[in-house]
């Protein structure tokens, strides 16, 4: 029979305690965080994934944050537009307005002054800047300051032409803002022909027949005669027959006929493929006008110079034809990006919802991983407790043993 001492004894049991002891430990740091896996050595399969759960559930969390921030730049940049569409709504009301010719010199120039009210309006809405003192229409140049007036009537874009994306989702970017360039620089607008004819000096003031001159606007109705002019005692007065003439039939031709402060004739088309200019025999000696063709141009413009050139034009009391074209393509331009912005955030709104629903279901998986089964835990607490105090009591009571006490 082997001999078994009593210090082996009390190793024996003392590393039975502090077995039962490190279990019961483990036990109540489980239920005090309420965590099953508290060490990869715990359940190594399920702490491997829960690292790889942790990990998707941070990217989700970036995407998130990601659509926050496209949400706050984007609802600023719609507001300005939303800001934008009405006053340009309300300077193609004036427009329309100041082009009345039975409006005095006065009238016009009040409609001029709410313009130029309305432009400084509009050019600060461009600089807008985000709650991070960001210039949301700068591009990528989004601290830069994109709209500059160096001089009166110029207007300078120091930003670029880029726009951000950020990541919604793995295969997902969307833009968080538009640039300026292309919302209020680089804007069309109508096509325009203007033809400026000299001071008349004709050699002649006799009548002009009907159909010696015929104009012709490009909108589709052909030639179109001015119709007869009488004789004339004057230059002035013929020059002022050719405008009465031309306007007179501005409704089949599209054509207006002004008289600038040069004392020139000028004839302007809003539309249509150009002006052109026939003269029967003699008719250039008469009128003072020279045959020919002109072809309208759409060359794109700021819209700031736009709106400055309208309330320029209106305060010299001269027709705004070309700035009503312009600013109905200025305001469709603000309107169609404002539809664009408005789609991006439905479109983030439907993927901020699917990225909570992928969030909440790894939130879920990892649960179901790491958490603790709080009945489970408390009745093994339980049990370990009862075995310890069982370990420390029997290891009272052979301690005690002595054959001393039989002697």
């Amino acid at each position: 029979m082997a001999r078994i001492s009593t210090m082996n004894i009390t190793q024996r049991a003392i590393d039975a305690m502090l077995r039962q002891q490190a279990k019961v430990s483990d036990t109540q740091l489980q239920i005090s965080t309420g965590r099953r896996v508290l060490t990869p050595s715990d359940d190594p399969a399920s702490a491997t994934r829960v690292l790889g759960l942790n990990r998707a559930l941070e990217t989700v969390q970036q995407y998130q944050s990601n659509i926050d921030r496209a949400k706050s730049r984007l609802e600023t940049e719609e507001g300005v537009l939303e800001g934008a569409t009405n006053l340009l709504q309300r300077v193609s009301e004036l427009a329309v307005q100041g082009n009345n010719d039975t409006l005095s010199k006065s009238d016009t120039t009040a409609v001029a002054a709410e313009i130029h009210q309305l432009l400084d309006q509009l050019y600060s809405m461009a600089n807008t800047q985000d709650s991070n003192g960001e210039y949301i229409f700068a591009g990528y140049q989004s601290g830069t300051k994109p709209f500059t007036n160096p001089a009166i009537g110029s207007y300078l874009y120091n930003g670029d032409l880029g726009q951000r994306q950020l990541q919604i989702s793995p295969d997902r970017k969307v833009a968080d803002g538009d640039n300026g360039f292309g919302l209020f620089v680089n804007v069309e607008t109508s096509a325009f022909a203007k033809v400026t004819a000299v001071a008349v000096d004709v050699t002649d003031l006799t009548a002009i027949a009907d159909g010696d001159i015929t104009i012709d606007g490009g909108n589709g109705n052909g030639p179109v005669s001015i119709g007869a002019l009488t004789a004339a005692a004057t230059e002035a007065e013929r020059l002022q027959q050719l405008a009465d003439a031309v306007n007179g039939v501005k409704e089949s031709t599209g054509v207006r006929a002004t008289i600038n402060a040069s004392g020139a004739l000028e004839l302007s088309v809003v539309g249509g493929s150009g002006i052109t200019v026939a003269l029967g025999a003699g008719a250039a000696a008469k009128s003072g006008l020279t045959a020919g063709s002109e072809p309208t141009t759409t060359i794109p413009r700021n819209v700031f110079e736009t709106l400055h050139q309208l309330a320029t034009e209106l305060e010299n009391d001269r027709p705004v034809d070309r700035y009503i074209g312009d600013v109905h393509l200025a305001l469709e331009s603000v309107i169609n990006t404002r539809t664009a912005v408005g789609g991006r955030l439905n479109s983030i709104d439907e993927q901020q919802e699917v990225n909570a629903d992928l969030e909440l279901s790894l939130e879920s998986h990892k649960s179901q991983e790491e958490d603790l089964d709080f009945a489970e835990a408390i009745a093994r607490f339980e049990r370990q407790m009862t075995a310890l105090q069982a370990a420390q009591q029997s290891y009272v009571k052979i301690k005690g043993l002595s054959l001393f006490d039989y002697m």
